[in-house]
């Protein structure tokens, strides 16, 4: 069962996967967009894993801890801070490499069932978008894996030049292309997510817990 915070205007309440529904079916949402990784899908390590071989081809071990410590950043802003850590490293080439590896490894991707089966819910009347800091084929990739991608009318990703969360600009350009005005909930996983639907003024599930 998902623990979460329902962040609207009404304040801030504690919600779980058993009762969001309820809790959505009070405000009157035109729309409703998903992060992707650890919102939708579980796919930590298969990050992990397309992370460290990439600083591998460099000659460099990418710390696991160290990573985990940073998962919602942007790909290009880790592998700055990374480069920050070790001194010469091409970071362009790390993240061409690093998405090239996840998408031939998104096979190992995994649904998480809760949101899953939101999306189903919330799909059957309303339009649905995803909102990632991931790179386009890196999301499409993990949602094609996991049976999704169908849900979607709309991906947004960092690869359409957009600035990444928490800068709203991810969530903003989902709502344009929903048509939605401000009557939008985003549900997220990540600090930098919630940050950014926060500024762009949206309501927002932000999850807590997967267990």
């Amino acid at each position: 069962m998902i623990s979460a915070l329902f962040h609207s205007g009404d304040g801030t309440t504690e919600v779980t996967s058993d009762t969001w529904r309820d809790a959505i079916a009070h405000h009157s949402y035109d729309a409703f967009i998903f992060d992707c990784d650890g919102t939708l899908v579980e796919s930590a390590e298969v990050h992990f894993k397309s992370f460290f071989q990439a600083a591998a081809e460099q000659g460099h071990t990418l710390d696991r801890d160290w990573y985990l410590a940073r998962t919602g950043l942007d790909r290009v802003s880790l592998f700055r801070e990374f480069a920050a850590d070790v001194g010469r490293f091409d970071i362009q080439q790390a993240s061409k490499r690093s998405i090239e590896f996840f998408v031939g490894m998104s096979d190992q991707v995994e649904r998480i069932p809760e949101t899953a089966l939101l999306v189903e819910a919330l799909g059957a009347s309303a339009p649905l978008a995803v909102g990632t800091n991931a790179e386009r084929p890196v999301a499409e990739a993990s949602l094609r894996a996991t049976g999704l991608l169908q849900h979607f009318d709309h991906i947004v990703a960092i690869s359409d030049g957009l600035k990444p969360k928490p800068a709203p600009d991810i969530f903003r350009t989902a709502s344009d292309l929903l048509q939605s005005g401000d009557r939008v909930l985003v549900i997220e996983d990540s600090p930098q997510g919630v940050a950014a639907a926060r500024s762009a003024g949206f309501d927002v599930i932000e999850i807590t817990s997967l267990s």
